[in-house]
């Protein structure tokens, strides 16, 4: 199954170096989108209101003390993300 990690790594690999809090509401609104199109979770960890938007506390861990992040800090596979897992997130390249 797959992971928030997996979809952050996804994500970092496809846009680069981010803030920890770009990650964080791009890997919300992309488990979003997954619901809304394909009617499924994309991966199971949770979200929670914090005080600046939407937080997965096992990604938020994971990152805790960073301001920007990159493709290595985050330990994911973005291969375990099936077709229309990385069809729902599509990252454009910059």
């Amino acid at each position: 199954m797959t992971s928030i990690f997996d979809v952050a790594a996804y994500v970092l690999d496809k846009l680069g170096v981010m803030t920890t809090m770009k990650l964080e509401k791009l890997c919300y609104y992309s488990q979003a989108w997954s619901l809304v199109w394909d009617e499924r979770r994309l991966f199971p960890e949770r979200f929670e209101a914090w005080a600046n938007g939407p937080v997965c506390p096992d990604l938020y861990h994971a990152h805790k003390g960073m301001f920007k992040i990159t493709r290595g800090d985050i330990h994911g596979d973005p291969s375990n993300i099936d077709e229309d897992g990385t069809s729902t997130i599509r990252c454009p390249k910059r």
